[in-house]
């Protein structure tokens, strides 16, 4: 087990992660993601067109599998933002 620990904390120095997140942790962020995504009308189902969106500099400058948990909840604050602020705009055009 001190061999497991000790491969993690190398890790964590290479990777300048502080805090070693779980599996399911990132599955979950990652899902929420894109799943905002899929709302916005980007097909996930193409890595293509998610990692282009993500590399775009005011959404994460990254791809989608190098982001840390840490971008996924920034990318997801953007992205909802981003929704919102279409809504009102969609809201105002209306009325």
């Amino acid at each position: 087990m001190s061999e497991y620990n000790s491969m993690i904390r190398e890790m964590e120095k290479q990777t300048g992660s502080s805090s070693p997140v779980s599996y399911e942790v990132l599955k979950k962020k990652r899902s929420a993601v894109l799943h905002q995504m899929q709302l916005m009308g980007i097909d996930t189902a193409d890595w293509a067109a998610v990692d282009n969106f993500c590399l775009g500099v005011r959404i994460a400058g990254k791809k989608f599998r190098e982001l840390s948990a840490d971008d996924l909840d920034a990318v997801l604050l953007r992205i909802r933002s981003i929704r919102q602020k279409d809504m009102q705009k969609a809201k105002k055009e209306l009325n």
